[in-house]
């Protein structure tokens, strides 16, 4: 069976709790540094990918960039399940059709994001939580690809996830651990320094740091659950 790919971009965005979340459902999987040179896999060779975040834009016209995109293309095309969060949620969308451009304000902190109709109808989960307090860290934003699923929507940043066909992209970071997040405060807490209703103060975000995260897992636990189950329904299409 091909392995599950997970793709990094820099150090500082790492899988964290995926990878926690991966390890006890005992699911395989391979990293790749992109940041260290590795070399990205060939679709055939994916049973999955996940795209982690990046400090970087999606239009920064950077070969990685271009040759990620045509990645997920190859990966949509053979149903193949990709999953992107943050900067990998805003490569999906403009590889897909979609638009990446700055929001009107950055949007760091914690903040309700909600899920919609069309969400509720396609994880028909009753575990899954209505609304959660979800970490965002961003100054981009993604518009819908043409036939894109809007699965969750925000308030300063309306677009918070969608799916279509075989990608499930998200704005938002399910993925942090606790020490992510203190990392990220420390590492970029110029970002935070002029705060307003969308950008929260740095000591504003490690508040109640471990009740908020696991609020939030609530929300991680079920999604990665409903991605991993799309990895067990995918079959390669048959050649001949």
């Amino acid at each position: 069976m091909n392995p599950l790919y997970i793709i990094s971009h820099v150090a500082c965005s790492r899988p964290g709790y995926l990878c926690e979340y991966l390890d006890r459902q005992s699911v395989p999987y391979r990293r790749v540094d992109v940041e260290s040179g590795d070399p990205l896999p060939a679709a055939e060779e994916t049973r999955g990918l996940i795209l982690l975040g990046a400090p970087v834009s999606v239009n920064s016209g950077a070969p990685w960039i271009e040759q990620e995109m045509a990645l997920v293309r190859a990966c949509h095309q053979r149903q193949i399940p990709v999953f992107g969060i943050c900067f990998g949620g805003q490569l999906i969308s403009k590889a897909l059709g979609g638009a990446v451009c700055s929001a009107a304000s950055m949007q760091i902190g914690w903040h309700p994001v909600n899920l919609t109709e069309q969400g509720r109808a396609l994880f028909r989960d009753p575990e899954m939580p209505q609304q959660v307090e979800a970490l965002e860290w961003h100054e981009e934003t993604f518009s819908l690809p043409p036939g894109a699923v809007p699965l969750f929507r925000g308030g300063c940043i309306e677009n918070q996830g969608f799916r279509l066909g075989s990608c499930l992209a998200v704005q938002f970071h399910p993925e942090v651990s606790e020490a992510m997040v203190r990392e990220w405060v420390d590492r970029y807490q110029a970002c935070t320094a002029n705060h307003n209703h969308c950008i929260q103060h740095h000591s504003d975000i490690l508040l109640q740091l471990e009740q908020r995260l696991q609020g939030m897992r609530r929300l991680s636990d079920r999604l990665f659950a409903w991605w991993l189950a799309t990895l067990d329904r995918h079959r390669p299409p048959i050649s001949g």
